[in-house]
């Protein structure tokens, strides 16, 4: 018989293994990721449990964020993370129950909205198209690296497109020297300058508590970041979260008078080598929107494959649509409330 259980908790060592277990599974829906994004977001990490015969059969990660309209439930929260059922065995009637019961637990809360974002390695869509009866479907593009099986000289730089091998070897030429550090200095450089690169875009910066939570929850084993150096001073850095069979990119910075040296694209090089050599098989440069053809571009000339996946949204409460793009954010900082595009105030547009 199916039993499906609910644990508000950013769970434990059981969970750990069972996402493990299944070789697509990604660092989003581990305890000690969820704890960091729980407590930076001042969010409540929970998981969904199906078992039978007292055996889990499948775990749905989410996170709950209160706010003045109401809670928001997401699965998975902060900045594209993906969730959705994880299971190591198969078993489709497992994976249905608990898709309804995350929306049918989101009403009985009564949140305002309820977002499943699916894990573009599992390439399950079509189920969640199915199964989740949404009421807004938002797409990414999900683009991700494949590491060749034999570890051999230039193997890696066989699979980028130009010019990411032209820009590679320009940095070294440039005599940039590439570095890992999980130091606080390099912590500081890395927040410094993403703050920087982002306010010049005019997007909206990761805050600094998440980066000085990372080496407070996460093991050494979890994390890594990459210091590019000229004449031993920091340019550049990249933020690699690892786990399972996957890295992921989730942090890229470099400081705008060094961006012609090349000393991002070489940081990223020297950690996909070290990943590759570590036996990783994946590097997972996150989602893209349909819109971002530059950045799908950058990303596309890394040797990357397209992966679709898409945020399956209920909206509770249509009076959410009345709220402006800069109140939702304000309200429930890194959750996906809904596509802003569906909002009827002064300021649309993507989330």
């Amino acid at each position: 018989m199916l039993k499906i259980d609910h644990l508000y908790s950013s769970g434990n060592d059981s969970h750990y293994q069972y996402v493990y277990r299944n070789p697509d599974s990604l660092i989003y829906g581990t305890p000690r990721f969820m704890s960091l994004i729980g407590k930076h977001l001042d969010a409540e990490p929970g998981w969904l449990i199906a078992k039978k015969n007292c055996e889990i059969v499948g775990l749905l990660p989410f996170m709950k964020k209160n706010g003045p309209l109401g809670p928001i439930l997401n699965s998975l929260a902060y900045y594209g993370s993906n969730g959705g059922v994880i299971q190591h065995v198969k078993d489709d009637e497992a994976k249905a129950h608990l898709i309804s019961e995350f929306y049918k637990m989101a009403a009985e809360e009564k949140c305002i909205s309820a977002t499943i974002i699916s894990n573009p390695l599992e390439k399950d869509s079509e189920f969640y198209h199915k199964h989740t009866c949404y009421d807004l479907l938002d797409e990414r593009i999900g683009q991700i690296t494949h590491f060749p099986d034999e570890i051999e000289p230039d193997n890696l730089m066989k699979i980028f497109k130009n010019p990411r091998p032209r820009n590679i070897r320009r940095a070294m030429r440039e005599g940039i020297e590439v570095v890992r550090s999980q130091e606080e200095e390099s912590i500081k450089f890395l927040y410094k300058t993403h703050v920087a690169n982002i306010e010049s875009i005019g997007g909206l910066s990761k805050k600094k508590d998440f980066f000085d939570l990372i080496p407070k929850i996460m093991k050494k084993t979890d994390w890594m970041i990459y210091v590019a150096r000229l004449q031993e001073q920091p340019v550049a850095a990249l933020l690699v979260f690892y786990f399972n069979k996957t890295v992921e990119y989730f942090t890229p910075v470099v400081l705008d008078q060094y961006r012609n040296t090349q000393a991002l694209s070489l940081s990223i090089y020297r950690a996909m080598q070290d990943a590759q050599a570590s036996g990783f098989k994946n590097w997972n440069w996150g989602g893209t929107w349909l819109s971002q053809t530059g950045v799908y571009d950058f990303k596309k000339r890394w040797g990357t494959t397209d992966y679709p996946y898409y945020y399956y949204t209920r909206v509770y409460d249509d009076s959410v649509k009345r709220q402006t793009k800069e109140a939702l954010l304000e309200q429930y900082p890194g959750f996906y409330v809904l596509p802003f595009s569906q909002l009827n105030g002064p300021s649309q547009g993507h989330n």
